[in-house]
């Protein structure tokens, strides 16, 4: 049996993070089991459009959008097939998928089914606001919500959404030749999610346990792949707002990782001993010394955590043709 059904993934244009890929990796999916997905690459400048042509009662029942079929720009989603919306068909036949960061942008389409999802949970904050959003309009039967992490699904259903369904992501590319280099240092998270002072916690344990500190920040991928290679830990301090990749990583490469015990954390799983409270942040030092002395002990009781990873693409691939199902497609 054939499907009529339509959709359209929204993702924002040249950007390169975790969110993105994640929607490149659901159009590659559904394309692969054979659904008519489509991609539109969103400038900001689109929404002020949008915005005009439904105040103008421009987005009525089955009025065809013409879109900007902008080319993916970004060299690393080359990997995933995409093919390029032109338009979209203002019914019940089109599904129209917004990552959490376009939220606001459901009410536009009222003719459509649309779908969330819930990536990054933090970065939705902002357009959860009643002078950009009505929850009413999320809680809606119509509108089905994915969510990529624990943490996730518990703040959707505390919003009042009750049509819920999970969609992860996986983490792309594996090891496939176990690295030849000295695995002696720590690496650690130092992006804008982290509130500490990393440059202060970096010193002290370089001070305590006489090894090497590797700061992630702005780096490429291949120094990040590094740094983790020539790591046995790798610290994260950040507040998950989603499931983020760079522990997962960490751990594909034979690196144990500290996490805060914050927003998704606990989906990595990782053993007890390896979360940290906010408030208790200075036992870090001491649990970095012992992990340094024990790594095959603490590698051994990460392996359920580095299992879990390996197995994402086989659970990502079964919840996408779930989530089709459940679209209709």
């Amino acid at each position: 049996m054939t499907s009529n059904k339509q959709i359209i993934i929204l993702i924002p244009h040249g950007v390169q993070t975790g969110g993105p890929e994640a929607l490149h990796q659901l159009s590659d999916a559904l394309i692969r089991q054979g659904h008519d997905a489509r991609v539109w690459y969103v400038l900001p400048s689109d929404l002020p459009a949008i915005d005009e042509l439904y105040r103008h009662n421009g987005l009525g029942a089955n009025t065809a959008l013409r879109l900007q079929p902008r080319p993916n720009t970004v060299a690393d989603y080359e990997k995933y097939q995409t093919v390029l919306a032109e338009q979209i068909v203002m019914n019940a036949d089109t599904c129209v998928v917004f990552a959490e960061t376009y939220v606001h942008w459901v009410r536009y389409f009222p003719h459509c089914s649309p779908m969330v999802w819930w990536l990054s949970i933090d970065n939705a904050f902002e357009y959860l606001s009643v002078q950009k959003v009505n929850l009413n309009t999320l809680r809606s039967e119509r509108v089905l919500h994915t969510y990529q992490s624990g943490y996730a699904h518990d703040v959707i259903r505390a919003l009042g959404c009750r049509r819920t369904l999970p969609l992860s992501d996986y983490t792309p590319g594996k090891v496939e030749v176990a690295s030849t280099l000295p695995k002696t240092d720590i690496a650690l998270n130092a992006n804008h999610k982290v509130v500490y002072d990393v440059g202060a916690i970096a010193a002290r344990l370089e001070r305590d346990c006489g090894v090497k500190v590797r700061l992630i920040r702005g780096l490429t991928r291949s120094q990040v792949y590094e740094a983790l290679d020539r790591s046995r830990l790798f610290i994260d301090l950040g507040t998950f707002p989603g499931k983020d990749r760079l522990a997962r990583e960490a751990l594909m490469r034979d690196c144990c990782v500290f996490a805060l015990d914050v927003g998704a954390a606990r989906d990595y799983a990782l053993p007890e001993e390896c979360y940290f409270k906010p408030d208790a942040v200075d036992q870090v030092f001491a649990g970095a010394s012992q992990l340094l002395q024990q790594y095959p002990l603490y590698l051994e009781l990460s392996r359920p955590a580095q299992q879990a990873v390996l197995r994402e693409r086989m659970i990502f691939e079964r919840e996408v043709a779930g989530l089709a199902h459940a679209l209709g497609a």
